[in-house]
């Protein structure tokens, strides 16, 4: 895509995260030009603005496109039905989720299951480097989706699927190998499924790389989780006991 074309991207998101709210002239100019405000900084950004109309005048009509796409002499917004934005159902979705966890875990799971079925693949993938507001908000969802992976784990635990969930912790493991929730969720998965040599193992070799790498241990948490994983029937003298925890 040429650079105007993800310039004009770039505002589009900027507009879609205040989705309903006018963002001002001189915080757009500032964002998608940030080595400094051009002379024809405006005139570029009214350029860029209707284009974008153009673009939702083919999605849906000139009227309608006018009405999604309003400006002023303060600034410019976008108008977004409910449940059109995808970060919306998401973040509406988790919202919901976490307040029927405890009453209805299956319910709340299938909840988390579609709003992560709405990614795909990283947060404004294409635009995040244009601004750093857009960089920001990146990091912040894809945390946000992170955390999604980390409940609805948790919730598939706490119904018994631990068998089935091994594979995927693995994957996930591997994906993000510094989050320490992950870990302790497949050393749960592993213990419950009577793989808890396999899971002292895995305690091992993540705690040796940690010190190795960072020079840090393991946090409690994760280690009194591998603690009472093993409380029932601990493994044989020097496969886990040799781990200091």
């Amino acid at each position: 895509m040429d650079i105007s074309g993800l310039q004009r991207r770039a505002l589009f998101a900027l507009l879609l995260l205040n989705a309903g709210k006018t963002v001002s002239c001189e915080q757009l100019i500032s964002e998608l030009w940030p080595s400094g405000v051009p002379s024809c900084g405006g005139n570029a950004l009214q350029a860029h603005m209707t284009r974008l109309r153009r673009d939702l005048e083919r999605c849906f009509g000139a009227e309608e496109a006018a009405l999604r796409l309003p400006g002023s002499r303060s600034g410019y917004s976008v108008h977004v039905d409910p449940g059109e934005l995808d970060l919306e159902v998401f973040n509406t979705l988790r919202s919901r989720a976490r307040e029927i966890s405890e009453s209805d875990p299956a319910e709340a799971a299938d909840m988390l299951r579609r709003a992560l079925a709405l990614w795909r693949g990283p947060a404004l993938y294409d635009v995040r480097d244009r601004t750093s507001c857009l960089y920001a908000a990146a990091l912040q969802e894809e945390e946000h989706y992170a955390l999604t992976l980390e409940e609805l784990v948790e919730l598939d635990l706490g119904q018994g699927k631990h068998e089935q969930l091994i594979g995927w912790l693995k994957a996930l493991t591997e994906r993000y190998p510094y989050r320490e929730k992950f870990f302790e969720q497949l050393i749960v998965a592993l213990g419950r499924t009577g793989r808890k040599v396999e899971a002292a193992s895995l305690f091992r070799r993540m705690r040796s790389e940690m010190v190795e790498q960072f020079g840090v241990d393991p946090s409690t948490r994760l280690s009194r989780a591998v603690q009472r994983m093993l409380e029932d029937d601990l493994v044989v003298e020097g496969d886990f006991r040799s781990v200091e925890l």
